[in-house]
């Protein structure tokens, strides 16, 4: 599998599948945190990105995933931020 495809993963919901390639992951205080961008196939093409939180089970054979809340998603977006700085331009809305 190239390496590429492992960065793709697909998030369910009930409207559905999409699929979505994980940018970066950080862990603060023991939660695993992922930043996740929608799929852009040309470059001048900007796409939204999502924080999500993993809240699986620790005895659950898929991982369970949320988008975090807005108060949530301000200190763990200036983590990514952070990390990202030299790599990746993100904006917030």
């Amino acid at each position: 599998m190239s390496k590429e495809k492992q960065n793709i993963i697909t998030l369910s919901s009930d409207d559905g599948d999409i699929e979505v390639e994980v940018i970066d992951q950080t862990i603060v205080e023991g939660t695993t945190y992922l930043l996740v961008a929608d799929l852009v196939t040309d470059e001048d093409d900007e796409g939204d990105c999502y924080i999500l939180k993993d809240v699986s089970k620790p005895d659950s054979e898929f991982a369970d995933y949320e988008v975090v809340s807005d108060e949530e998603a301000d200190g763990i977006f200036d983590i990514f931020e952070n990390m990202l700085k030299d790599e990746v331009k993100l904006e917030k809305e």
